[in-house]
């Protein structure tokens, strides 16, 4: 699911990456079942301290929502988002955020339609340090 999710990353990232949310108070990763307790999706979020476009700290991120193919279009990601927003009203965040590719048009939408407000695009960078 991480791989249909997070498609430009490779399996190392996702291995590493795995291992840090196992091991994290800020990053919660929980698999979506249905009413037979099969998986059918997956949701991660995360505490962050700073998010563009947020005022607020700690900020609430959605890191990824995944549903299986044969269970979209079914109004279970609206459902998934309200939980969420219920979850973070609790836990005392009040700001919600997310991404998705510039390319993503579909989520860009869905978002959108749950009312997401867009903030920013950018195209990221990274650079690895060697421990030399």
């Amino acid at each position: 699911m991480r791989e249909d999710l997070y498609g430009s990353l490779n399996n190392d990232y996702h291995a590493k990456e795995m291992e840090n949310i196992f091991v994290s108070d800020v990053w919660f990763c929980n698999f979506l079942a249905d009413e037979n307790n099969q998986v059918i999706g997956l949701v991660e979020l995360s505490s962050r301290n700073i998010v563009d476009g947020c005022l607020s700290s700690p900020v609430a991120y959605l890191e990824g929502l995944y549903l299986r193919p044969e269970h979209r279009g079914k109004g279970l990601g609206k459902e998934v988002i309200r939980i969420i927003i219920k979850w973070c009203m609790v836990e005392g965040f009040s700001e919600l955020a997310t991404d998705t590719e510039i390319t993503n048009k579909k989520a860009q939408r869905f978002y959108e339609s749950m009312g997401f407000e867009e903030v920013d695009r950018v195209v990221e960078y990274r650079m690895k340090i060697n421990e030399t």
